[in-house]
């Protein structure tokens, strides 16, 4: 009784150690989570909201404090280059050391700079903007990836699935063949053609193992896993249905036009560089500020903090500064920021055409898929009674184990296919999901 209720202990313990199989939303979720390059895009954008408030600033007043403590010396002796200056030795016994505050307080408002504030602040608008949607295309990257990765580990375990049950069959046959053999029904050729088929199944199947472990390393460090951690995952529920019917190609790609955040990011940044470009020019033109001021000078602390009148100045004014020349540097930047301009729409452009060839490439890849999985489908059952008919006429004598093995080989193709179209299908789904901006 002890040893049944130790061996109860040690399968529930087996049991509760065994990894719960991870669903594909399950995947995806845990890869936002744990992807280094989105949460480096996600700090970007954080540093971009700071950009903005830096650009604010310029609008708002700036006030600034200035304080001084000093110990100053008259009456001194003076020496010019070298030479006691005559009568100033006669001074020296009334040289007196004294200390000197001194404080300046000083507001000012900006209040025109040929427009480089308000198109700094729009520039850090829109840069922030892009920022985000970079956050937005970089989340539907790792979706994509993730889902892409999670596909292949259900196709190679499907077809691992198939070629198990191809060695399986073979097996069969290669007793079948054996019993044969000893009934005198079949040759020894028969016997070692029969065993060699039954090798190289199990060859196959072996060599579609190690491809099933390499799938579940690419979507372990797709999702951010550690090494070594165990990863079992549990097939979608349409994951084997037909794939969908692809939307018409002018629609999808209108739909991509408008909805992909990549698109929008590079019209962000392409609008950001002509507002920079437009503040850049603003170098030509004067800097207009209001400016307030109060200074004062004492030699005793004690009136610097009691009397605020005591020794200060107070004083305002408008305050104009203008740079008539400066090497040509100011031409060259606002050309720079226009060449910036150039490069933000040949980038928009170039975007544009690359997701309409993701989307035309997606729905042609479904399109095929969808053909191909029905087409394969009906293989499959073709194949399945041939396989049926091809033992029933090895069993009665008139058929030939090469007639079985055919058969064979046609069944698992089938089955391969139906597996690689119907997996396809669900990759170019992704795809066009991806490319359509989600």
């Amino acid at each position: 009784m002890s040893r049944i209720l130790v061996l109860a202990v040690l399968l529930s313990g087996a049991a509760v150690a065994q990894p719960q199989p991870l669903t594909l939303d399950a995947a995806v979720n845990l890869a936002l989570q744990r992807n280094s390059d989105l949460q480096r895009q996600i700090l970007l954008s954080l540093s971009a909201e700071q950009d903005r408030v830096i650009a604010r600033s310029a609008v708002l007043p700036q006030l600034t404090f200035n304080a001084s403590a000093a110990e100053q010396r008259t009456n001194g002796l003076q020496v010019v280059q070298g030479v006691l200056v005559p009568g100033t030795f006669q001074t020296e016994r009334h040289t007196t050391y004294e200390p000197l505050y001194s404080s300046r307080l000083q507001l000012s408002q900006l209040v025109f700079d040929g427009g480089k504030w308000w198109n700094n602040l729009a520039a850090a608008d829109l840069g922030e903007q892009a920022s985000r949607e970079q956050v937005d295309e970089q989340r539907l990257q790792i979706t994509y990836l993730v889902e892409q990765r999670f596909y292949e580990l259900v196709r190679a375990q499907r077809q691992l699935a198939v070629l198990a049950e191809a060695a399986t069959r073979s097996r069969d046959q290669a007793n079948y063949t054996q019993r044969l053999f000893e009934g005198g029904r079949a040759t020894q050729a028969d016997v070692y053609a029969a065993r060699a088929n039954r090798d190289n199944d199990e060859v196959q199947r072996l060599g579609q193992e190690r491809v099933v472990e390499l799938a579940r390393s690419d979507l372990s460090t797709a999702i951010g896993l550690d090494p070594g951690s165990p990863l079992t995952v549990a097939e979608p529920q349409n994951m084997m249905s037909t794939p969908a019917q692809p939307p018409p190609v002018p629609d999808a790609i209108s739909r991509a036009l408008d909805n992909r955040p990549s698109l929008k990011a590079f019209a962000s940044t392409a609008e950001q560089n002509r507002k920079l470009a437009s503040a850049s020019k603003g170098d030509y033109w004067p800097t207009v500020s209001l400016v307030g001021q109060w200074t004062r000078s004492t030699t005793e602390t004690k009136p610097f903090f009691e009397a605020p009148g005591r020794n200060s100045l107070a004083s305002a004014g408008v305050s104009l500064s203008w740079n008539l020349f400066n090497g040509l540097s100011t031409t060259a930047n606002v050309r720079k920021a226009e060449i910036q301009v150039a490069l933000a729409e040949n980038d928009l452009v170039n975007g544009r055409r690359s997701v309409a060839s993701d989307v035309e490439k997606a729905i042609a890849q479904l399109s095929t898929a969808r053909a191909q999985a029905r087409v394969a489908q009906e293989a499959e059952q073709t194949a399945k009674e041939g396989l049926r008919l091809a033992r029933t006429r090895q069993q009665v004598g008139v058929g030939t184990q090469l007639e079985v093995r055919d058969a064979e080989l046609k069944l698992t193709q089938a089955q391969l296919s139906v597996v690689g179209s119907l997996v396809d299908g669900r990759e170019a789904e992704s795809a066009l999901r991806r490319a359509q901006g989600g």
